[in-house]
């Protein structure tokens, strides 16, 4: 009994093997594996965020969001290549379905197309709708900063009084843009207090920014005793590190380890210029 079920699944296997592969054009003795549809170009944004009543999504999707490319089947509505319809561009107009952006939260915005062979491919971007806080800190934030270790400038875009976006807050040239909301709450005191809550980073991870003495190994939750430090007097200056996590999840803790682009620990300080 133990040899044949041995035989069966020998034999299962054998079958499964033969049918991923295709027969080769330039004779029976080859096989060719199977090419599926891919993302050749991505050209819109992993996220985009906006204040409530404020969002412009279709003034910044760009005309073509991404172009796919299929050179066995040929795309669905595609052109040119091997095939005669090897490339397509998706056009921004072509979403699935439109976001809401008309409430506090996130969501996304997906396109798929199918190949010829009946295969799918999709494409999307995470859409954060943002609210205003109700004791914004009292000093203006919005504006260019330089980080002092390579010139590299950071821009700071105003949300509402107390919330912002920035795009690269570990200053680093060779990293992408990717959208992130800092808030500044009004202190116990009367002044500025930057909180930066856990957000999904370039490779789908968390991220934070975290004070300058804030240790490793602590839960994302945790960091919440350490927010980015702001010096309020001329000139307007932030300290942080970028602390990077497995998930966007308070539970996460930080392996002090590389996980994306933030993996060391150097402390970045940007001056307002």
């Amino acid at each position: 009994m133990k040899n044949n079920i041995i035989q069966f699944l020998i034999l299962a296997l054998v079958v499964v093997s033969v049918q991923s592969c295709q027969k080769s054009t330039e004779g029976d003795s080859k096989a060719a594996a199977v090419v599926l549809p891919f993302l050749h170009e991505k050209r819109m944004q992993d996220s985009y965020i906006y204040g409530l009543g404020n969002a412009t999504l279709v003034q910044d999707l760009p005309a073509v969001v991404a172009v796919l490319v299929d050179t066995v089947y040929g795309m669905e509505g595609g052109r040119g290549g091997r095939t005669g319809s090897d490339t397509l561009e998706i056009k921004k107009e072509n979403w699935e379905a439109a976001p809401n952006l008309t409430k506090v939260g996130g969501s996304s915005i997906n396109y798929c197309a199918f190949n010829k062979g009946g295969y799918k491919v999709c494409v999307g971007s995470n859409i954060v709708v943002a609210g205003p806080i109700a004791d914004p800190g009292p000093t203006a934030l919005e504006g260019t900063y330089k980080r002092t270790s390579n010139g590299y400038l950071l821009e700071v875009k105003k949300v509402f009084d107390g919330v912002y976006v920035l795009g690269n807050p570990g200053g680093a040239a060779s990293v992408a843009y990717n959208p992130y909301l800092m808030y500044n709450h009004k202190s116990a005191t009367g002044g500025d207090e930057l909180r930066f809550p856990v957000q999904t980073d370039l490779c789908h991870g968390g991220l934070r920014l975290v004070s300058p003495t804030a240790p490793v190994a602590l839960t994302a939750a945790e960091y919440d005793a350490y927010p980015p430090i702001i010096s309020s007097t001329a000139p307007l200056t932030f300290q942080w590190k970028v602390f990077e996590f497995s998930s966007a999840s308070g539970s996460a803790v930080h392996p002090d380890a590389a996980l994306c682009n933030w993996g060391h620990t150097a402390v970045r300080t940007f001056v307002k210029q």
